[in-house]
């Protein structure tokens, strides 16, 4: 396994069948919020550790994707933007969460378009204008979105080198490129990139599609590539002016809570909410579509505490059922008498008639992702329009999280990744950005939720345990 894991709440053949790797992950459908109970379900039917991500079905009138893939950048300008200024704009899907994506594909950019590192700006995982590269995970940005990109700014370069040498009647030989622009030395000439923006039909070109051929950079002639270079955002990261998503602040936001079970699967009976409805600027949810999910929202975070910590003390909550969850102690025998199918038994057994062998069993614990920093998103409806910022691996997977959960077309909802503190694994799902949609929508403003280091080990989900013989 590598740093993608996630729980199966429902299977189909074909859609496994469209996964591109071997190893394989489903992924969470829900209406509002992760749910738990499909959670345990999911563990008594099976055991997965999966890396890899299939095509999912969206919802009617929606495109099939392969999430983890991704579909990748279909033209040159949803790869490259050039300003006539000379500003060079790059974008990728990928998110950065202190792994350093920014970095290397800042890196692969300026190498191709031979330009300096630093006129690169990178723009990541914003779902209303980068291509879908896919999930951050799998240790999949390197071996497929640095070529992506790589390819991307190649042919951003040829593109340079034709038009240059078709303003001057030259053949592509008789000119180099220096300092990211093309030269012609006989004559003392110079192309650049602003020079290109600016050239007629230079949209139409950018319309192209990216050859899977486009001649790269050779690996002996790198300059920016395989250098030490500095973090393109390290300044602001070091002086404190970089916002994560839990310091995203929006004109008028509240703050919100979301009131959770005291026991695994815990279902609520009743709750008063009149101790919260009845205190000044604050405002309290009940999902009119799932009354499990009880939230308020209040000026800041303080109130927001008070306000829930009334009304908590008022839920009567019932067990999920009679039958206690398996402990620790006897959880990997539960896991092997709850396999989906059964253990199934050595094919090969016949065959090891005679020789020596060595049997042993492994157990595999649950592990807690742990992200430095623990979900967090805010959220704003604008109409019949949703932004979202969160920190996830995954922004076109949460952009369809939410889409299905408020039964809205993907188009009309905006998720931004801005870099995050860490995911280790632990962030490809979306449950704290529908939480704070739902409280933004009936708040009517826009609402920051932030989970605690508490809730993240509690309710985050876990990497699944199981057993290996």
């Amino acid at each position: 396994h590598r740093d993608l894991h996630s729980f199966p709440t429902r299977r189909s053949s074909d859609l496994l069948n469209a996964a591109t790797e071997g190893e394989r992950l489903d992924v969470i459908d829900y209406d509002f919020g992760l749910s738990r109970r499909a959670f345990v379900k999911s563990l008594g039917a099976g055991l997965f550790i999966a890396v890899s991500l299939p095509a999912i079905a969206q919802e009617s009138g929606q495109r099939t994707r392969n999430t983890f893939l991704g579909s990748g950048a279909r033209t040159l300008a949803a790869r490259i933007h050039l300003g006539s200024n000379g500003s060079i704009t790059v974008l990728a899907g990928k998110v950065e969460g202190g792994q350093g994506a920014r970095t290397e594909l800042s890196q692969a950019a300026a190498e191709e378009l031979g330009v300096p590192i630093d006129q690169v700006q990178m723009i990541l995982a914003d779902t209303s204008m980068v291509p879908d590269d896919g999930m951050t995970a799998g240790s999949g940005s390197t071996p497929r979105t640095v070529p992506a990109v790589r390819r991307g700014a190649a042919m951003a370069r040829k593109l340079l080198i034709d038009c240059a040498c078709a303003e001057w009647k030259l053949e592509p030989a008789a000119v180099e490129m220096r300092d990211g622009r093309v030269v012609h030395a006989a004559s003392h000439r110079s192309f650049s990139y602003a020079d290109l923006a600016r050239s007629a039909g230079v949209a139409r070109l950018f319309e192209q599609a990216i050859p899977s051929d486009v001649k790269l950079t050779p690996v002996k002639e790198w300059n920016v590539l395989g250098t030490p270079v500095a973090r393109p955002n390290g300044h602001e990261i070091v002086t404190g002016a970089h916002q994560y998503p839990s310091d995203i602040s929006r004109p008028g936001m509240l703050y919100g809570k979301i009131l959770r079970p005291p026991a695994y699967g815990a279902k609520l009976v009743s709750i008063d909410l009149a101790p919260a409805k009845a205190m000044a600027s604050a405002i309290v949810v009940r999902d009119s579509q799932d009354d499990q999910v009880v939230g308020v929202a209040a000026p800041n975070s303080l109130r927001a505490r008070q306000a829930l910590a009334p009304i908590s003390g008022t839920a009567k909550w019932e067990p999920q059922s009679s039958s206690p969850q398996p402990s620790s102690k006897d959880l990997f025998d539960y896991l092997k008498q709850n396999a989906e199918g059964g253990v199934p038994r050595n094919p090969f057994k016949n065959q090891l008639t005679g020789a020596k062998t060595l049997s042993r069993s492994y157990h595999v614990p649950y592990v807690q992702h742990a992200p430095l920093e623990p979900r967090a998103a805010v959220a704003e409806w604008n109409g019949d329009r949703l932004t979202v910022w969160t920190g996830s691996q995954n922004p076109f997977g949460v952009r369809s999280e939410l889409a299905r959960a408020f039964h809205m077309p993907e188009d009309r909802v905006r998720v931004v990744i801005p870099d995050f503190g860490a995911a280790f694994g632990g962030k490809h799902t979306g449950e704290c950005a529908v939480e704070a949609a739902r409280l933004a929508r009936t708040a009517g403003k826009p609402v920051s939720l932030r989970w605690t280091r508490d809730e993240e080990f509690t309710w985050a989900y876990f990497r699944p345990a199981g057993v290996i013989e």
